[in-house]
């Protein structure tokens, strides 16, 4: 998410676990507690918009003296972003996502099947890892993809503790990236079941199926 840090008007943000609640990262200059705001506000409106039947959250926008948090749902996550009061939420969501789609335009001309490989390892690390544990399961990411990475190890690596195509894979070689990818999955479950447990890797597994689903 360091597209963010290049929004104007942007004074500190918050990226938030939805599953959760647990605080990932906060950026910038706030002072104020935007990931705890921004951790307790997903959550009461998640609450609020199930009992009621609204559907699915857009976003929520929040003032405290001088200063407004718009926080929105992204992926498995929550982002919350402080500005100025006077900003209007949606010229400021608009922005947000718009430097977001920018940043991922080497993603998104993956193929699928390399797409939803990274997806899967890094919900994998986010799962095994939990609250506390996931510097120790990034560093496990970092040795599966220096043993099993082979050639394709130029083009991929572990940014912001997250799994992520550096540069565009070669024509004609998908499924060198798949099967490379499919290893470091099998060599993360392998892991898990070591350190934690056959049936608790599994449960976590089975998690990480339902996300993808």
């Amino acid at each position: 998410m360091e597209a963010l840090d290049k929004v104007a008007g942007l004074i500190g943000y918050a990226i938030v676990n939805a599953e959760d609640g647990s605080v990932k990262s906060i950026r910038g200059s706030s002072t104020a507690p935007i990931g705890d705001l921004t951790a307790f506000f997903s959550s009461a409106g998640e609450v609020i918009v199930k009992s009621l039947a609204m559907g699915d959250i857009g976003y929520i926008s929040l003032c405290y003296g001088s200063k407004r948090l718009v926080v929105f749902p992204h992926g498995p996550k929550y982002v919350g972003i402080e500005v100025e009061r006077e900003r209007n939420p949606d010229g400021v969501l608009k922005s947000v996502k718009a430097s977001i789609s920018t940043t991922r335009q080497v993603e998104v001309k993956l193929a699928h099947s390399i797409r939803s490989k990274i997806y899967q390892i890094n919900f994998l690390v986010d799962e095994f890892g939990g609250r506390d544990q996931k510097q120790h399961w990034c560093e496990l990411l970092s040795q599966g993809l220096g043993i099993l990475g082979g050639d394709i190890v130029p083009s991929v690596g572990v940014v912001n503790d997250k799994l992520a195509i550096k540069e565009e894979v070669p024509h004609g070689r998908e499924e060198d990236f798949v099967q490379a990818l499919r290893s470091i999955i099998d060599f993360l479950v392998k892991k898990a079941v070591a350190e934690m447990g056959s049936s608790q890797a599994r449960q976590r597994v089975q998690a990480v199926i339902a996300k993808m689903k």
